[in-house]
């Protein structure tokens, strides 16, 4: 009887080790991160959705459906590039207009557009932007 109760306490600890474990290396809910810092950078990332774009392509018969998220740099870059969001979304619908379906096949067309995005937008409003995420990416 005594060996059960040392088998079952060795596998509750054990199980406990192993989801403080996987809390820290994951973010699962119920542990503190290691650094104030991580907390800090989690807190203040702000992502700003221009929404969903549908268009066609430069290629005759072609189009694209994206849906783009911004992140900002601060609350300020955010504020601000949510109040500039019709002219961004202007300037991203002639960007894609002017592309063709074979730049943006595969995983290297996806990554060029994110860096076209992000000078596009860079252009209209200089340092606002950390990083451009699509969230929905479809071309035919």
């Amino acid at each position: 009887m005594k060996r059960w109760i040392w088998v079952a306490v060795i596998v509750v600890a054990s199980l406990a080790v192993g989801y403080t474990v996987a809390a820290r290396a994951w973010g699962l809910p119920g542990v503190q991160l290691g650094s104030g810092q991580q907390e800090k950078d989690i807190d203040t990332t702000l992502t700003c959705s221009l929404g969903q774009f549908i268009t066609n392509l430069k290629d005759s018969g072609r189009y694209i459906r994206v849906t783009l998220d911004l992140q900002a740099l601060d609350s300020e870059s955010h504020k601000q590039l949510t109040n500039r969001s019709s002219e961004l979304k202007t300037d991203i619908y002639a960007l894609l207009r002017s592309k063709q379906y074979e730049e943006l096949v595969g995983e290297e067309g996806l990554r060029n557009l994110q860096k076209d995005v992000l000078e596009r937008i860079d252009a209209k409003c200089p340092g606002m932007v950390r990083a451009v995420f699509f969230t929905e990416f479809i071309i035919q």
